[in-house]
């Protein structure tokens, strides 16, 4: 990834998204890749949904198509799918929570499908959504122990008497 200003030749739109949501971010709080096949720009975790909002009102991008993550190891990597139907443009925004303390604002209130998706991250990595509405388990059940997607986990060897293992 690098700065907001290396691309802004080759796509105007990328670049004025990355100039904007660094103004609303703060310095160095926004990196861009525009060479992937869904150019995307990475997020400081902390500035996540001020940009996420940025995106919506300022740039037209009206649609959370996808929220998942990644366990990279020390961190997890939260990636948002966002489009355009005016611009006809898809955007992936990227950021990181550490694998200590896997917490960050929820999208709820940028765009409400956030809420299945999160809870769904929630769920599979146990990454949690502060300010989420009803942030529960949405495919285990309540009483699952662990996240089965992250990279440490270990499943149990029975579940209510019956072996998973």
């Amino acid at each position: 990834m690098t700065g907001p200003g290396r691309y802004a030749g080759a796509d105007p739109l990328l670049a004025a998204v990355a100039r904007e949501a660094e103004a609303a971010a703060g310095p160095g709080a926004v990196a861009v890749d525009a060479l992937s096949a869904i150019p995307h720009i990475g997020v400081e975790a902390a500035r996540l949904v001020p940009v996420l909002r940025l995106l919506r009102d300022r740039f037209h991008f009206e649609s959370l198509t996808c929220e998942t993550a990644s366990d990279r190891g020390e961190w997890f990597e939260l990636i948002y799918h966002v489009s355009s139907m005016a611009r006809r443009r898809t955007l992936s925004v990227r950021t990181r929570v550490p694998r200590d303390e896997p917490v960050v604002e929820t999208a709820e209130g940028v765009w409400p499908a956030a809420g299945l998706y999160e809870r769904e991250i929630y769920d599979l990595f146990g990454v949690v959504f502060r300010g989420h509405g009803d942030l529960r388990r949405i495919l285990l059940p309540p009483d699952w122990e662990g996240h089965p997607l992250r990279k440490d986990y270990v499943p149990a060897a029975t579940y209510r008497g019956m072996r998973i293992g």
